[in-house]
């Protein structure tokens, strides 16, 4: 980076664009942004400890706590992993077969329906996986047996986690797709026609599609819902019985600290492969890039598999959700308020705050990681690792910590804080990744023509840096808010008494309350998660998706 002489200005004879840097004296330059120096990695490996930190204790304990007679994770622990790698496993390759040819219809050709398909299939990623596993239950008792065997167990399990998966990995490939250049689709067109440009565009974005797939698969690892309604024993509703009914730190500290090693055992090869071009695929590209075509045969094609998808993963679930309201109408009128206005603000505060959390932290980690490569991957691949975690495991540390520390520290570890912070550390992964995107957008010639001309630092963050990147936070917040609703496990372990959530109210009274009240909150919950996920999509620039 160039050097500055006294007056804050580049001077030619003691330095060069690849040459060291220095700051103008009395000022900070505008060029601190961009040059390297030893603070960036202490502050990124400061705040990646710290986001792994609350599980350190609890896995200590589990690992000192060990007894030669008792079983080290339970008699049941062992059929109960073995059923999550399994589901995982199915899902994993699921989500890779369907997701690939999905992601590359929607992002090359044009057809019927198109954006209202993207938006629709996001939202199995934005709302909890035991709504789905609700509906899916309630339609398959009134389909009859045949439909309740299909839908139970383990192939209940592989279907409600596969649409999330392949919803997942379709927007990945669909975004790996459209970072092709017109000049390259175009010349693989003239080369074989459009068998050439999909098997060109399949190896294109084969390494994060695979990546991707894994991510949902491993993330099937740590969600207790669908296997607690449909009726099969999981690795993650082992860990929450071993503490919710035994009480036992250590038993649930080991189970957890199994998972954990299985879950890293899967991630950080995939992290390890696809980092380096998820990587460069963070940086701005200045290419003209490629315009979608309509195809009569492929577009036809493409609109009756998103069709078939779509009915799949939410038209036939919300449908069962749906019909129990047909016997008793006035249920909806009647009963939907209760747990909502009861829950509403608790489920704001927590949305609220873990995306504000998670936002400034994130970008903060974008800020640190800079221009340097090396560490944009050691983020990305740090970040990915610890998005595969089991959430239940960092949220029994933050309760493990509170019981050993006095009273005073309860607004740390006992309140709607401790949430907050807590789901914000589980999603801190988003919000890197929008983060680095975004200043990735920034180009570095910006600050350097601030520092020519002695722009102060404040005044280049408030009026370049900040409105740059102002559009990104406010999605991330968006986006992390959503998905930090959506995880129960951690609200479920963490919450202060009467301090619940819609999604957490709607899990711990479905076993006891009517099914019309269960049916209606979970529609509530869906169609205010589909309102603001419209309202990402607008933020984001739907007519460029």
């Amino acid at each position: 980076m160039p050097c500055l002489n006294k007056a804050g200005l580049y001077d030619r004879r003691r330095g060069s664009l690849n040459g060291p840097c220095e700051t103008q004296v009395g000022m900070i330059s505008c060029l601190a942004l961009e040059c390297p120096g030893k603070w960036r990695g202490a502050c990124i490996a400061l705040l990646l400890v710290a986001a792994g930190f609350p599980a350190i204790p609890l896995l200590w304990r589990a690992v000192t706590s060990i007894d030669a007679v008792a079983p080290i994770v339970g008699n049941a622990f062992g059929g109960a992993l073995w059923n999550s790698v399994m589901v995982a496993l199915v899902v994993a390759v699921v989500a890779f077969v369907v997701g690939i040819p999905l992601g590359l219809l929607v992002a090359l050709y044009e057809f019927p329906g198109r954006k209202l398909f993207l938006t629709v299939i996001a939202l199995p990623l934005l709302v909890p996986s035991f709504l789905w596993a609700i509906g899916w239950s309630s339609l398959a008792v009134r389909l009859g047996p045949p439909i309740t065997d299909l839908t139970s167990g383990f192939c209940g399990c592989s279907l409600v986690f596969s649409t999330g998966a392949v919803a997942l990995v379709l927007l990945v490939s669909s975004a790996a797709t459209a970072t092709l250049s017109s000049s390259q689709v175009d010349a693989a067109r003239l080369s074989g026609g459009e068998k050439t440009l999909l098997v060109q565009a399949f190896r294109h974005v084969a390494m994060p599609a695979l990546f991707t797939a894994g991510l949902g698969g491993v993330l099937t690892l740590s969600d207790p819902g669908p296997g607690q309604i449909l009726g099969l024993h999981t690795a993650a509703t082992e860990i929450l019985t071993s503490f919710s009914a035994l009480y036992d730190f250590a038993l649930a500290g080991r189970q957890g600290a199994v998972l954990i090693g299985l879950v890293l055992l899967g991630a950080v090869p995939l992290a390890y492969f696809a980092t380096p071009q998820l990587a460069s695929e963070l940086l701005a590209h200045q290419a003209r890039f490629m315009q979608r075509v309509p195809h009569r045969l492929l577009g036809t094609f493409a609109v009756a598999v998103c069709t078939l998808f779509v009915l799949l993963a939410t038209v036939a679930p919300v449908v069962g959700l749906t019909l129990p309201l047909v016997a008793t109408p006035a249920a909806l009128a009647l009963q939907w308020p209760i747990l909502f206005f009861r829950t509403i603000y608790d489920t704001l505060v927590y949305a609220a705050g873990a995306g504000t959390i998670a936002a400034v932290c994130g970008f903060f980690l974008a800020l640190c990681a800079g221009r340097s490569n090396r560490l944009r991957r050691l983020c990305l691949g740090v970040c990915l690792a610890l998005f595969s975690l089991p959430p239940a495991v960092t949220a029994l540390g933050f309760v493990h910590l509170a019981s050993r520390v006095p009273a005073w520290a309860d607004p740390f570890l006992r309140s709607r804080l401790t949430v907050c912070v807590a789901l914000a550390l589980r999603f801190l992964p988003v919000a890197a990744v929008l983060g680095l995107r975004a200043w990735g957008s920034i180009a570095p010639s910006w600050a350097l023509a601030a520092a020519v001309h002695g722009v102060p630092l404040w005044m280049y963050v408030r009026r370049i840096v900040f409105p740059m990147l102002l559009p990104a936070g406010v999605m991330a917040t968006l986006l992390v808010g959503l998905l930090a609703t959506a995880d129960v496990s951690t609200i479920l372990l963490l919450h202060p008494p009467g301090a619940q959530s819609l999604p957490l109210a709607i899990f711990t009274v479905m076993a006891n309350a009517p099914e019309s009240l269960v049916a209606t909150q979970c529609l509530v919950y869906i169609v205010a998660a589909g309102g603001l996920l419209v309202a990402i999509w607008t933020a984001a620039g739907m007519s460029k998706v």
